[in-house]
């Protein structure tokens, strides 16, 4: 284990924005996404080249879509009979239901393919037995200087395996919860106490998924980071490293601990509050989390909403050198087969008394399906409260079935807020989505058409009737109103 002292620090008596005690991150509670802790069992490992790592030697096989999808999917058991129970016993159940319940789409099985990737091959080259490694690891801690920019030709000459990405798309599309069933197929500690005859004691944390903080604050990151350790691991790291009021230096402890835990993936959600970060502090954790991948070898994941990537765009010169699979694009669900499947799902969840199909006709011979995605628009967090709201009402009004009308006026009724947005969406109205950043941020065009960033995206780009529609609007505009239209602060 590499101690603290091998790490150069940068001494200095200026003060940080917040102190320890002043610090909203340290006052605040935490979420922790804590996943299964096991003792290491060794199996024959995916690569014949990778025998000899333990790190890589202890992950469970990595499974074919196929058998990731049965392991994601999450459907609580069903009973027909519970039809018959008494309205607010039946709300209660599906209430419940939905709140576990998951189908994995193509989205999902493409994110746990990249994930279990990026995990492994990061490993590749980070064996704790092997005789150079601490060495290795030493050097790399000594160099690890997040003061600087990262440099374009150092990049290129880093010798780490590690590759991250970028995840980003439409509020309520599913991106969070999907890569938490994602992470979950593994388990998040594994304590290692010898190997083939030999002594290796080790806490290896698999994955570590952490929100960016409320602020964009590089501090309360920090601190959430040491704050989540230690509940994990049993650890005193925010007590030992917490009281710091120099944030670059806690930064660097971060690095250490996660080399000398060896983490497999680093995933920070909530991406696009780095927005709100003072100056200068989106650019500092940035390059941070570029350094983290080429320095230490720690893959990083970024996770946010459209809005996250004005900031990601304005440093990518730098966040590119972390993504070694492409950028994903999470936009909602458009009205084809997977929607269908993700419908027919869920249509097994009716807690109503008539039975009722998605594929049911309307006076306007759209099926209850259709009317369900044109009120929703394809946003899965919407579509299943308004699944939900619906059976509600009907228990309520004593009309025990599911229709299309009933579903036009729940969602008039229950969706007043994001209505606005959905009508937008539905019409296509470019000038009203142009005011949400959620969407599609107004840096849209300029992130999508540079060269060097366009062969890196993957997903569902290519076919989004709205992202077609913003990139044509933009290219036959005069002026640009990219470059006449103020970003938010």
């Amino acid at each position: 284990m590499i101690k603290r002292g091998a790490a150069k620090r940068r001494t200095s008596n200026r003060p940080d924005d917040f102190t320890q005690d002043q610090s909203p991150a340290a006052q605040r509670p935490f979420v922790i996404n804590k996943g299964a802790t096991v003792d290491a069992i060794y199996v024959t490992p995916d690569l014949a080249q990778w025998a000899d790592n333990p790190l890589l030697v202890a992950l469970p096989r990595a499974l074919d879509k196929t058998n990731a999808a049965d392991r994601l999917a999450r459907e609580p058991k069903y009973d027909q009979q519970l039809r018959s129970e008494p309205g607010y016993i039946r709300r209660l159940i599906f209430h419940n239901a939905m709140k576990f319940i998951f189908f994995p789409l193509d989205g999902h099985l493409d994110l746990h393919q990249r994930l279990q990737c990026a995990i492994r091959v990061g490993y590749a080259d980070r064996n704790p037995l092997d005789l150079n490694y601490e060495d290795q690891l030493e050097k790399r801690l000594d160099k690890f200087d997040q003061y600087a920019r990262s440099d374009r030709h150092e990049m290129d000459r880093s010798a780490t395996t590690a590759s991250g990405f970028n995840i980003l798309g439409i509020s309520g599309g599913g991106k969070s919860r999907g890569i938490l069933r994602c992470l979950h197929l593994l388990p998040q500690t594994i304590c290692h106490s010898s190997f083939r005859g030999r002594n290796f004691t080790c806490k290896q944390l698999v994955w570590l998924k952490l929100d960016c903080p409320f602020d964009g604050n590089p501090r309360g990151l920090c601190i959430q980071f040491f704050n989540t350790v230690d509940a994990i691991l049993g650890t005193k790291y925010r007590r030992e490293f917490g009281r710091n009021r120099i944030t670059d230096a806690m930064m660097s402890d971060m690095a250490l601990i996660a080399a000398n835990h060896s983490l497999g993936v680093l995933v920070v959600d909530e991406i696009q509050r780095l927005s709100l970060a003072k100056s200068g502090g989106a650019e500092k954790m940035l390059n941070f989390f570029v350094q983290l991948v080429s320095t230490i070898g720690v893959p990083v994941v970024l996770v946010g909403t459209y809005k996250g990537m004005a900031v990601l765009s304005g440093e990518f010169s730098q966040i590119r050198r972390g993504t070694g699979q492409g950028d994903m694009i999470w936009d909602r669900m458009e009205n084809d087969g997977q929607w269908r499947f993700f419908i027919e799902s869920l249509w097994r969840y009716q807690f109503v008394r008539k039975n009722s199909s998605p594929h049911d006709h309307d006076k306007k011979d759209d099926t209850l399906g259709d009317v369900l995605y044109d009120e929703s628009q394809g946003i899965v967090d919407l579509a299943i409260k308004l699944f939900m709201f619906t059976q509600e009402r009907a228990i309520e009004t004593g009309q025990e079935r599911m229709t299309a009308g009933l579903i036009r006026k729940v969602a008039k009724d229950k969706l007043k807020i994001p209505r606005q947005v959905l009508h937008a969406l539905r019409t296509k109205n470019m000038a009203v989505i142009q005011r949400f950043e959620d969407l599609y941020p107004t840096a849209f065009r300029d992130y999508l058409t540079q060269q060097d960033v366009a062969p890196d995206i993957a997903g569902k780009l290519a076919t989004s009737p709205e992202v077609t529609a913003i990139l044509e609007e933009f290219s036959n505009s005069e002026p640009d109103p990219i470059e006449t239209m103020e970003m938010p602060r």
